[in-house]
């Protein structure tokens, strides 16, 4: 990762297919970058309400046989939303809002320059 203007670098344009999450560790700080298709949005890597990784969300199950099915949460492109992997949660990509409770977790800036994925922390 390489720290630009106050953005750090955390992936390349390709890293993260559409519709797919990924989770990084910036100083500390806990993220998931996800790809709607036009955009990358940069949020808090953990729901508020059990601390499930946002960046799971999509994943093969991560619970009990009997519990969940194929996949669990995922990444709404046209909404513009991620769903918990846990308890399904859907968070605003963009405001980091849950509408249900409204909770929100944090949200960081996040751009594209030449085929680089920066985000500030």
């Amino acid at each position: 990762m390489t720290d630009t203007d106050n953005f750090t670098k955390i992936a390349e344009v390709g890293d993260i297919p559409v519709g797919e999450g990924e989770g990084f560790d910036i100083g500390g700080i806990e993220i998931a970058v996800f790809n709607t298709g036009d955009e990358y949005y940069a949020i808090s890597n953990r729901c508020s309400h059990q601390h499930a990784p946002l960046c799971n969300a999509g994943d093969e199950k991560i619970n009990a046989e009997d519990t969940w099915t194929g996949e669990r949460g995922g990444v709404d492109t046209e909404a513009c939303t991620v769903s918990c992997p846990w308890h399904l949660w859907e968070w605003d990509l963009e405001t980091g809002e849950h509408e249900a409770s409204g909770q929100r977790i944090g949200t960081f800036d996040c751009r594209v320059e030449e085929d680089d994925i920066l985000v500030r922390i």
